[in-house]
């Protein structure tokens, strides 16, 4: 009795020792879980590089199992930020539905992201596009994608780049927009806007705030230097420089800052499935499917959009995802929840959709050969 108290009381970090080590356990386990839920996919992965002016990407071709020829491939478009070609895991769910309708994926890591070449900052929208066509290139070298119909499926700012790649390449047959908004600059405005109700700003501080941000977009699209930048928040927002745009991130802006879609959605004639949450706090829905359905009113057969409920600028459910940020226990729910991750319906109905597609061109492949 006496030795065991004496131990307590010496070492009173033990139970914690004890602690820290089962949630190592444990986390050992879950990683150890997600591996092989991974080597279990119902596709294979196969690294698969591409150049386009010269600059190397690396990325990953994801063929399903089930069929030596996949029925079509879905390229994948990232949205902002410093992407891998998973997207952090995020893929993977769709990578595994596609594989089992017997589409084949790829995707690749963002310039100076992975094995990578270049710098994402540093690009706009149309070189961006310009990888999309440099993958096809590609992947039409691939004995079993020579002829088989090539998709895409972008996410968030890909809705800038994907209208470029559609309307200026024949060889894309369809593609799926997932919280892609129209304007960057009414995007800007709209997520200043979340910020200021998330930290309670209201009345004339918020008026105050909104008009800053509109100052700050307008000398940035005006092309001023990143030193103006600064200096103009030192002048009217003082607590502002701390968390200012690098200059990196500030030239990036500015290249993309005037950014809108329209033009390029009304000059691509591929069908389109848009698909947006109503938990969204990075895009305005109800703006952003109003500018859609009035591009596509002349020719609404073109365009399918759905607002799915209870879901996230990721189509995730918001109620199980809303609070996490991509992490390893992000990645790990994600695997274990796989696709049922997502709102309900969503991935069925981009699946159907797909299928529609796949199966109209099928048909006018056989009526051409009739004919």
């Amino acid at each position: 009795m006496l030795k065991e108290h004496n131990m307590t009381q010496i070492d009173g970090k033990l139970p914690n020792l004890y602690g820290r080590w089962s949630l190592y356990v444990a986390l050992a386990g879950l990683v150890f879980v997600l591996l092989a839920m991974l080597d279990s996919a119902p596709y294979s992965n196969v690294e698969q590089d591409f150049t386009v002016d010269g600059s190397i990407r690396t990325g990953s071709l994801i063929l399903p199992t089930n069929s030596e020829t996949p029925r079509a491939v879905m390229i994948f478009v990232h949205g902002d930020g410093d992407m891998g070609r998973s997207a952090f895991g995020y893929y993977y769910p769709l990578w595994q539905r596609l594989a089992k309708q017997g589409i084949a994926s790829y995707s690749w890591d963002k310039a100076g992201v992975g094995g990578s070449d270049g710098n994402w900052l540093k690009q706009d929208m149309q070189s961006r596009a310009q990888e999309i066509h440099a993958a096809i290139a590609m992947l039409r070298q691939q004995q079993q994608l020579k002829d088989v119909p090539i998709g895409l499926i972008g996410f968030s700012q890909a809705g800038w780049v994907m209208p470029k790649a559609l309307k200026d390449f024949t060889q894309i047959s369809f593609a799926v927009f997932v919280s892609t908004p129209v304007n960057w600059l009414k995007q800007s405005e709209f997520l200043t806007q979340i910020r200021l109700q998330k930290e309670g700003v209201l009345g004339d501080a918020k008026l105050q705030q909104m008009q800053q941000a509109q100052n700050v977009s307008k000398l940035i699209a005006q092309g001023e230097a990143h030193s103006a930048y600064v200096d103009f928040l030192q002048q009217t927002d003082p607590d502002a420089v701390d968390s200012a745009m690098s200059p990196e991130r500030y030239h990036f802006v500015q290249q993309n800052i005037l950014a809108d879609s329209e033009q390029d959605l009304s000059g691509i004639k591929q069908p389109i499935f848009v698909a947006f949450g109503n938990h969204d706090s990075n895009v305005n829905v109800p703006y952003n499917v109003r500018q859609y359905e009035r591009i596509f009113a002349n020719n609404a057969s073109q365009l399918q959009l759905n607002v799915y409920q209870n879901a996230n600028h990721t189509l995730l459910k918001n109620s199980e995802f809303g609070h996490l940020s991509p992490s390893l226990w992000w990645l790990i729910k994600m695997s274990l929840w796989e696709e049922d991750g997502f709102s309900e319906q969503f991935v069925d109905d981009v699946m159907l959709w797909l299928n529609t597609q796949l199966t109209q061109l099928a048909t006018q492949k056989t009526q051409s050969l009739g004919a």
